[in-house]
């Protein structure tokens, strides 16, 4: 596996806009001032403000490399975090922020020409959603071989918790080798279209063989743990699960994972 780029610290770029993906996630799109970040896809790095006021959070990357060097984020805003509430909620379009990074090895294994599984909740989507997007670019998905399919499994409480499910529903529909099934674990009724259920619960009807599987998962630490343990009993080799842990609340940040 080629060299992951050396991070960079402090560089300032200005946020362009925000949107809101769901009722507690924001999408921030932010521009390059004078420096770029050259990253992986599925890399994370770190944000703060520059007068240091928040504490540095660290985020990951929800877009592949682009050649104008744009960065996108999602932020799940947590009540009293002061890192998120100012990202969701303080910054305002033209607001400088520090980028620092890029950091973590939740990304591409080029050896792997396999089929590969993504399993994410919430704003763990943001590194697989960038994965999609490379994997799309290089042509991984532009043919049907179920040898080599990318397949996103994404779990949301409702269907307002859904991210991007317009987006990627239409997606699977230009991509032959993409597959987007979304599971909702908190609604009642037959009027909801299934699957509905935790990924444990969904993913032995979906996939039953993962043996020949990439497998990346990132979520909030139940959902990595419980889909790591689920992937593992359909097959899934332990050298090709990747996992990232999303948590909720802010925690100190360290080199070992993102947010």
């Amino acid at each position: 596996m080629p060299l992951a780029p050396l991070p960079d610290e402090d560089v300032e770029f200005a946020l362009a806009r925000r949107r809101w993906c769901t009722p507690v996630v924001a999408e921030l799109t932010l521009e390059v001032i004078e420096q770029r970040i050259d990253f992986d896809a599925g890399q994370y790095v770190l944000l703060q403000d520059t007068g240091r006021a928040v504490s540095m959070q660290s985020y990951s990357v929800a877009n592949a490399p682009r050649e104008d060097g744009t960065l996108t984020f999602l932020v799940t805003a947590v009540p009293g975090g002061p890192t998120s509430t100012w990202l969701t909620k303080g910054a305002q379009p033209g607001d400088r922020v520090l980028v620092s990074g890029p950091y973590g090895s939740f990304v591409a294994d080029p050896a792997h020409h396999g089929p590969t599984l993504y399993l994410v909740g919430g704003s763990g989507l943001a590194p697989a959603k960038a994965l999609v997007e490379a994997a799309v670019a290089r042509g991984e998905t532009a043919h049907p071989d179920a040898g080599s399919r990318h397949t996103l499994l994404f779990s949301g409480r409702t269907p307002e918790h859904l991210i991007d499910h317009e987006t990627f529903t239409a997606l699977a529909a230009q991509q032959p080798g993409f597959d987007y099934v979304r599971t909702l674990t908190r609604v009642d009724g037959s009027d909801v279209e299934p699957p509905r259920g935790r990924i444990p619960e969904v993913l032995p009807s979906l996939l039953p063989d993962l043996s020949e599987h990439a497998v990346y998962i990132a979520g909030a630490p139940g959902l990595v743990d419980a889909s790591t343990k689920a992937a593992q009993q359909l097959g899934a080799r332990a050298g090709r699960v990747h996992t990232e842990e999303f948590y909720a609340q802010p925690t100190p940040w360290s080199s070992g994972s993102g947010t």
